[in-house]
C-alpha cells in the first residue's frame, strides 16, 4: 500500500471510529434498544481493496469492545453483537434489550455456527478467550456473528 493511500485510508477509518464512538456516546443507557445498530464502514472501503479489510474488521471488533463497555451502564439487562457481511459496508454492532416493540429478547442466533475459524482475518483479530465467532449461511450469502463468549 503506497503511502499517500495508506494516510488517506487511516484517516478514513479515524473518521468511522469517531463516528461510531459519537452514536454510542449519544445513546441513553437508561432506555432499551430494538436491535440498535451502528455500520462501521459507511463507504464500504473494507470491501473496495483487499488489504483494507483486515482494518475494517479491526475497527469493528473494537466498536464491539466499546459497545460492550456502554452496555455496563446500561440500566436494563442487554445484550451486542457484531455482524459481519460479504459487503463490509453492510457489517454493524448491535446493542438489544427487553423494547417496547416487543422484539424477541433475547436475540437468538438461529441457524449459526459457533466456533467457527474458517475466516483467517477474523481468527488474527478475536480475542477467543473472551468472544466468539459464528457463521451463517443464508440468502445473503456468508454473516459472521461476534459475540461474548457465555
Amino acid at each position: 500500500m503506497d503511502r499517500r493511500y495508506k494516510k488517506k485510508i487511516d484517516k478514513y477509518w479515524a473518521k468511522m471510529e469517531k463516528s461510531a464512538t459519537s452514536e454510542i456516546n449519544d445513546l441513553d443507557p437508561t432506555s432499551w434498544f430494538d436491535y440498535w445498530h451502528c455500520h462501521i464502514d459507511w463507504y464500504g472501503k473494507g470491501g473496495r481493496r483487499l488489504d483494507n479489510r483486515p482494518a475494517s474488521l479491526e475497527l469493528g471488533y473494537k466498536i464491539l469492545k466499546y459497545v460492550e463497555l456502554f452496555r455496563l451502564k446500561c440500566t436494563l439487562p442487554t445484550q451486542s453483537w457484531w455482524f459481519i457481511h460479504e459487503q463490509s459496508y453492510e457489517d454493524a454492532v448491535y446493542i438489544h434489550s427487553e423494547n417496547e416493540n416487543k422484539s424477541p429478547y433475547p436475540f437468538q442466533f438461529d441457524e449459526v455456527e459457533w466456533n467457527n475459524t474458517t475466516n483467517s482475518i477474523l481468527n488474527n483479530i478475536i480475542d477467543l478467550t473472551k468472544h466468539k465467532i459464528g457463521r451463517i449461511n443464508n440468502e445473503h450469502g456468508i454473516t459472521y456473528v461476534v459475540t461474548e463468549n457465555a
